[in-house]
């Protein structure tokens, strides 16, 4: 008993400290039910409307027009009379941004109400300012394929940062018109395009950007101003399809985007029969309340398009418009013709009617919220314009939006499917540290019922073993100062010793500065790992150095030896899994099936002794060793290899942590042999001395790059002077490794020259 009555005295004494805090840390309203504790969003907004008198509630549901070309004193006069009437919000239309930095920042310090500042900023900026940049219209963006929605986002997100550094905190954009008549006067390029999911997903992507930097995106124009061929600017369009057209295809990109959580919606000037014949959409309640805030469930801030516009005014004047705005369920009305006569014009209304009254109180309400969250955090903020640092980001997204618009590199490729240089292939391209292309061409195999590629295919890398496994691993190795470079490969394996390949350094074997043979048939001989090394070991030296796989055989077991595990541990103990990796292996078809990772794998050669090989290694040394070898037998996918890239390019860092020392990878992406007039380094291949246009490398790739090619069609190259990353992959090889194609036709260097074009806008 003693124990319970102790319980019940820590329970309550629990919840009086719970409730005295909460009482000390908010405020309290009491009403007929008692009282409640309010958030600081509402104390702020009541506070705000004790001091509003009914004309300045009126007004702050209206954003009015800033007159152009307005000299200081005229810029005074327009701030005290719109402050006179209390108006909620000024948009802008024209001038440069220092002028419109300077106004707003005269704007909000008079306002006894901070203003929300807007701007129609469909491709930037620039649209309105003459020195500020402009994005292409949507219609290009339009051309987009489906992975690279990602630029769009970006566009949104630049925006965004512009408009937010400028004092403004809603864009009237994007536009999700579907473009469905070629005879619309005003929509046009303004589109993402004609088809309803692309305008939907482009739409999400454009708004989510923008406001993840704090500024209101407004999907417009609402239900649906694509299939028109009137302009709303000059006349009321009429639109006479049926519901389930307009459910199916107009409403659907906004119904895309307020399901997404977009903040705005702003409503067209349009007759929309089958909703309304009697009056303008903006106008309607059937189309603003009933459609859009009841059966999509819109919960933000709902604006009419200009009510300036002669679709309305041609009809409607003398405040009557405005006044039906309010009654149909707009939070905005925006650009009122005569602000004074609108105001006039909705309190004759609300004193005559206490709904409308209260109908007032409800959106002022809502627009203040909205102030609250967009405005009053920023209050205190430098208003300004945005540096030159903002053009170079704006710039990077055209340049990315081009290479992937551009039709040269799938004509490329196109071409050289047709022409049988490989059934198909992946492409990634990552630019200062965001992949801004990816994109899969093409099948598998020839036959007519191959699976196509796609970015899960997994690819046997061959050569690529070299340095995304065995070079990966020698750097560890080395800044873990578990062996030196200067050291001789006989150090680690007693096999080579007292041969004439005694003295071969681990640098020599990394850059090919040996006279070891560039290739033998062993796997005719042996099909033993150790056997193979020993006849490396008995091998005739040659004359002058060359490319040769077993200066990367040897270094593979140099690994092995050192590290006290096979190659493929290493690997993905060090990099393929902490990097998250998870198609990077070796032997997929037992690795992965024993992760229970489903795969498709592009099939190499249709071998007369193996058959067709599929899932393992296609250099047949490298088959014999048991699938895991220093110079092949790796299979990964063109975006994995892409981020183990990445991370080299980065300075040995991917995602936070820490992979390599950017020392390290200085001293192994750099020349150590050039006297000797070898091009290579430490197990990456460079750039030729003098670059031609049938190299490994295109010819625009810089000094400072490295990377390498593989047998069966791939192909990685970094170039940290264009911060930039390359992979292409393929099975060339199938069904037969002979004859090359794909290197006669320059596939890979004539699409790595494309890329380097766009980057430098030629």
């Amino acid at each position: 008993m003693k124990n319970c009555r102790g319980h019940i005295i820590a329970l309550a004494l629990f919840l009086f400290f719970i409730f005295h805090f909460s009482f000390s840390q908010a405020q309290q309203v009491f009403d007929a039910r008692g009282f409640t504790f309010l958030d600081p969003e509402t104390i702020w907004v009541e506070k705000v409307m004790k001091k509003l008198t009914l004309e300045q509630r009126i007004a702050q549901l209206m954003v009015v027009r800033v007159p152009l070309d307005m000299s200081d004193k005229q810029v005074k006069e327009f701030s005290e009379r719109m402050n006179s009437y209390g108006v909620g919000g000024v948009c802008f239309f024209a001038g440069t941004a220092e002028r419109q930095a300077s106004m707003t920042r005269r704007f909000q310090k008079d306002a006894k109400v901070p203003l929300l500042v807007c701007i129609d900023g469909e491709w930037g900026l620039g649209m309105r300012l003459k020195d500020m940049y402009s994005f292409p219209k949507n219609a290009k963006f339009g051309m987009l394929s489906p992975d690279a929605d990602s630029i769009v986002y970006r566009m949104g997100e630049e925006i965004g940062r512009q408009c937010r550094e400028m004092g403004v905190h809603v864009n009237f954009a994007p536009v999700v018109d579907i473009n469905s008549n070629p005879k619309n006067p005003v929509i046009g390029v303004r589109s993402f395009g004609t088809d309803r999911e692309r305008v939907a997903r482009l739409g999400i992507m454009y708004a989510l950007g923008q406001q993840s930097q704090g500024v209101m995106a407004t999907a417009k124009h609402f239900p649906g101003h694509g299939d028109t061929d009137k302009d709303s600017h000059l006349e009321l369009p009429v639109i006479n399809h049926s519901r389930a057209h307009l459910d199916s295809v107009e409403l659907y990109p906004f119904r895309r985007l307020v399901d997404a959580g977009v903040e705005g919606v702003m409503v067209a000037h349009l007759q929309v029969n089958a909703y309304d014949s009697q009056r303008p959409s903006s106008l309607s309640p059937v189309i603003v309340d009933s459609l859009l805030r009841k059966e999509l469930d819109f919960k933000g801030l709902v604006f009419t398009d200009g009510i300036d516009m002669k679709g309305i005014t041609n009809t409607y004047r003398n405040g009557n418009a405005e006044l039906m705005a309010l009654l149909a369920g707009n939070d905005i009305i925006l650009l009122p013709p005569d602000v004074q006569q609108a105001i006039e014009a909705i309190k004759t209304a609300a004193v005559a009617n206490d709904s409308i009254l209260a109908l007032v109180d409800y959106h002022c309400r809502r627009v203040l919220r909205a102030k609250h969250r967009l405005v009053v955090p920023h209050l205190d903020g430098e208003v300004r314009v945005p540096g030159a640092e903002h053009v170079t980001v704006c710039q990077d997204i055209v340049k990315d939006l081009t290479l992937n618009i551009d039709r040269r590199i799938d004509t490329i490729i196109e071409r050289a499917i047709g022409a049988g240089a490989m059934p198909g292939c992946q492409v990634v391209v990552m630019h200062k540290g965001r992949k801004v292309f990816d994109r899969c061409y093409g099948h598998t195999t020839y036959e007519k019922d191959a699976l196509a590629v796609t970015p899960q295919t997994l690819y046997d890398v061959a050569s690529l073993t070299k340095v995304c496994a065995t070079t990966l691993a020698i750097m560890k190795l080395y800044e873990d100062d578990e062996l030196e470079l200067n050291e001789k490969l006989s150090k680690y394996l007693p096999y080579l010793k007292k041969t004439d390949k005694e003295d071969i350094t681990i640098k020599q074997a990394l850059s090919h500065q040996t006279l070891l043979k560039a290739y033998d048939s062993y796997w005719q001989r042996t099909t033993k790992r150790d056997s193979i090394l020993l006849l490396i070991a008995q091998s005739s030296l040659v004359d002058k150095s060359v490319y040769s796989d077993f200066n990367f055989i040897l270094l593979g077991d140099v690994v092995e030896r050192v590290s006290g595990m096979s190659l493929d541990q290493y690997a993905n103990t060090y990099f393929y899994h902490p990097m998250g990796l998870t198609r990077t292996c070796f032997n997929p078809n037992t690795y992965l099936s024993r992760l229970r990772i489903s795969v498709t794998i592009a099939p190499t050669e249709q071998d007369s002794l193996r058959g067709l090989i599929q899932g393992t290694v296609h250099d047949p040394n490298a088959y014999a060793m048991g699938g895991v070898s220093g110079h092949a037998g790796l299979f990964s996918t063109a975006e994995e290899l892409a981020r183990l890239m990445q991370m080299l390019l980065n300075g040995g860092e991917l995602d936070g942590h820490r992979y390599l020392k950017e020392k390290t990878i200085e001293t192994f992406t750099r020349r150590h042999f050039e006297k000797h007039g070898n091009r290579r380094a430490l197990g990456f291949d460079k750039q030729l001395a003098v670059p031609n246009r049938n190299a490994q490398a295109a010819y625009e790739a810089s000094q400072a790059s490295f990377g390498h090619t593989g047998f069966t069609g791939t192909m990685l190259w970094v170039d940290p002077d264009y911060d930039l990353v390359y992979v292409f992959l393929s099975n060339r090889v199938h069904p037969s490794a002979t004859p090359n194609k794909l290197a006669q036709l320059n596939v890979r260097t004539d699409v790595q020259s494309i890329i380097y074009n766009i980057l430098k806008n030629e």
